[in-house]
This record gives C-alpha cells, structure tokens and sequence, in this order.
C-alpha cells in the first residue's frame, strides 16, 4: 500500500547548514547586516515550504551481486545490492519541500538564493530523516525489526535513472514530483531513497 504524508515535521541541522555556506562555528565572523539578511532570507523559505512525502514496502524478489529485483522491478547497482545483502524487504520513499521554494529562488537576489539553496538542501534532508524515522516505527508493526541507513539514486553506482522506479512503483506525481528527462527531479529540493528492512 503506498502512503502520502503531509505536513512532515522537519529539523535544519544548523552545521550543516552554516557549512554550505561556508561558516565554521568558532572561527567565522558574520556581520550584524549578514546576519540579518541570513534569518529574513530563512524566515521567507519557513513561510514556503510545505514538506509532502510518499512511501510504500516492496519485497525483495531477487538478489545477486549486481543487482536485485523489487516491487517486480529489476535494479542494476552492485552498491546497493551490497547494501540489501540480509534484508527481505525495502521501503522506498520520496520527499520533496515544493514548488513554492523554486519559485522563490527565482525571484531572490542571488546573494539571498545562495541563502535559500542551502536552508532548502538542509530542509528537504530533515523532511527525508523524520520520514525515515516514522517508516522504521511503522516497520515495527509488519514484523520488520532491522533496517540499513536509506540509500538514494546517485549514490555509489546507483544512477540517476532508477528515479524512473520510484515514479513507477510509487506514483511520484501524488505529490508533485516529476522525474527529469536527464532522471532529476522537480521540485528541486526533492529526495528519492530506499531503506533495507528485515525481521
């Protein structure tokens, strides 16, 4: 069954955050004027994004070295086979903060973009944690007690295109989120993952 989650609590890891653009807590002065321009900049994203997600459980059909098959779909990755080595199922799941925050980046100054990028990447990241965090709760209830750390299109040798399985498997347009001609996606400030699940 594939579930649509709205309202996603969300937490900015502030470290982070700062590090993108590129302030390191002890050793970086800001200025009263960038500061100010920091938190108006944060304060207009808060007022965009709307944090939406989707997810579903598929079990694992097949495994082997350089691939596996789930939800009846074959997926070409020896690092994610890797990863699935002693799990049975996998949830995947999609997140995204909105259109509304790219057209805001749109109409921003570019100083105040690079602002917006940032607490936008930090953003959607922390809307894929709670996501993550509430499915390993529900897991539970299916008997699923082990889960790995979710792993996303783009990492290791998973490529871009296996964006093209979640959109099947999932129906990313329930939420908005289309896959690119190139396997991105639309919003900007989405993510795609799946997490190993076992008993």
């Amino acid at each position: 069954m594939i579930k649509v989650v709205k309202g996603i609590p969300y937490t900015v890891n502030q470290k982070a955050f700062w590090g993108l653009l590129g302030y390191k807590k002890g050793k970086s002065q800001i200025s009263p004027r960038m500061m100010e321009k920091i938190e108006k900049t944060i304060e207009k994203a808060k007022k965009v994004i709307k944090p939406v997600g989707i997810y579903g459980l598929f079990g694992v059909e097949e495994l082997r070295e350089g691939y596996l098959i789930i939800g009846g779909e074959k997926i070409n990755s020896r690092s994610l086979a890797s990863h699935f080595m002693g799990f049975t199922h996998g949830y995947l799941m999609a997140v995204t903060i909105g259109e509304e925050f790219d057209r805001l980046m749109e109409t921003l100054p570019v100083d105040q973009a690079v602002i917006l990028d940032a607490f936008g990447s930090e953003a959607v990241e922390g809307v894929a944690e709670s996501l993550n965090r509430a499915i390993e709760r529900e897991g539970v209830h299916f008997g699923l007690h082990r889960f790995h750390r979710r792993y996303s299109p783009g990492y290791g040798d998973l490529s871009l295109k296996t964006n093209l399985v979640f959109d099947k498997l999932l129906g990313l347009s329930s939420v908005g989120i289309r896959v690119t001609e190139r396997f991105s996606l639309l919003p900007l400030k989405s993510i795609t993952a799946i997490i190993p699940a076992g008993g």
